[in-house]
């Protein structure tokens, strides 16, 4: 459960860090770390740190119990309930504030808000917001299908056997940390679509290449947890490999999927960074990370003279409570649903979260 705490407190950290980071490029501004490395802001590091969490819990369940109906059904039920109630309230309370109603509703395309739905895909609305930085009803929940998609990586990685073959497994990861960390591969986001290994017919979006990296880095940790340690030497050498990925920014994937995860899974192995008794019980994470955006445009639309410090702290009590209600009103109802799984001997009876909850 200790472990399980751990998990629970950077998974918030890193909810928080998106908000960070939001307060100050919703306002039009680079956020401090994006303003000092000009590559990558504490959002886009948040949201790396959850795909390695993901990839770690994700795994682990799937080996607990190597299902597939189980499986689907127990990702599904922690990550659609609350994404979809969050869509609700994006597009049909925070969209109207931000435009004129009557317009808004009257061109909204609901055949194609069910398929976002569906397809966990981040709310395409009518203009919104006109003239700000982000002109969008939520932002952040772009990052859901992807999260969706490594849980599916998981489970073919799962009945292909690579988390049994450790060989294999190490194999690849260390190939998709070689390709995607290579300087220029995929490392601008304006690059959408990358051929893999130069077979240009097969066409792979640059985020899923980057993401699945850092979901299966993650995994790598999970199947190999009982031969890594994590000693001084590796802490000073993960810091000044971090360090130098960050003064030399095209090495910078390189650096998060090796140090910045030997970092995170340092920290999760620990004996305890914070309480156990409420982490264990209550999981914000999801929540703060779902309504943070909206809350964000909502109180910079109608306070337009608000910094990004004091957005920040007024943003993350009030994401707080609205996570709070959401898991209690939603998820933990939902998780409640997920079918029995067997108990291993080599795993705790564990129920991972999703990344971006999860994220």
């Amino acid at each position: 459960m200790g472990h399980q705490a751990n998990f629970d407190a950077l998974r918030l950290l890193f909810a928080a860090l998106v908000i960070f980071a939001h307060s100050f490029n919703l306002l039009g501004f680079a956020d401090p770390l994006e303003s000092a490395v000009h590559r990558i802001g504490f959002g886009a590091l948040a949201v790396a740190g959850f795909f390695l969490i993901s990839g770690y819990l994700i795994t682990q369940s799937w080996i607990a119990d190597p299902s597939i109906g189980r499986f689907l059904a127990r990702r599904a039920l922690r990550i659609y309930p609350a994404f979809v109630v969050a869509s609700l309230v994006s597009v049909f309370i925070v969209g109207p504030l931000g435009s004129d109603p009557a317009r808004y509703f009257h061109t909204l395309d609901g055949r194609r808000f069910l398929v976002e739905l569906l397809t966990l895909r981040d709310p395409r609305t009518p203009p919104v917001f006109a003239g700000t930085a982000a002109p969008f009803v939520n932002g952040s929940m772009w990052t859901i299908s992807f999260e969706f998609r490594c849980y599916l990586l998981a489970m073919v990685c799962g009945l292909i056997g690579l988390f049994r073959w450790k060989p294999a497994l190490a194999v690849l990861v260390s190939t998709l940390v070689a390709f995607v960390g290579w300087p220029h591969a995929m490392i601008d986001p304006a690059v959408t679509q990358h051929a893999l290994f130069g077979i240009k017919a097969i066409r792979i979006s640059g985020n899923m290449m980057w993401f699945a990296s850092l979901f299966l880095v993650g995994a790598g940790y999970c199947v190999l947890r009982a031969h890594v340690r994590y000693r001084m030497a590796g802490w000073l050498l993960a810091a000044v490999l971090l360090y130098l990925s960050f003064l030399f920014s095209d090495f910078l994937r390189v650096g998060i999927l090796l140090a910045g995860s030997y970092f995170i899974f340092a920290i999760a192995s620990a004996r305890s960074i914070a309480p156990v008794g409420w982490l264990g019980k209550v999981d914000l994470s999801y929540g703060m990370y779902l309504y943070g955006f909206p809350v964000q445009k909502l109180l910079s639309w109608y306070l337009p003279g608000i910094g990004p410090w004091v957005l920040c702290s007024v943003t993350l009590p009030v994401c707080a409570l609205l996570a709070w209600l959401s898991w209690r009103l939603i998820e933990q109802p939902a998780l409640k649903l997920k079918p029995r799984k067997r108990r291993s001997a080599s795993f705790p009876e564990l129920e991972p979260h999703s990344t971006i909850s999860a994220q």
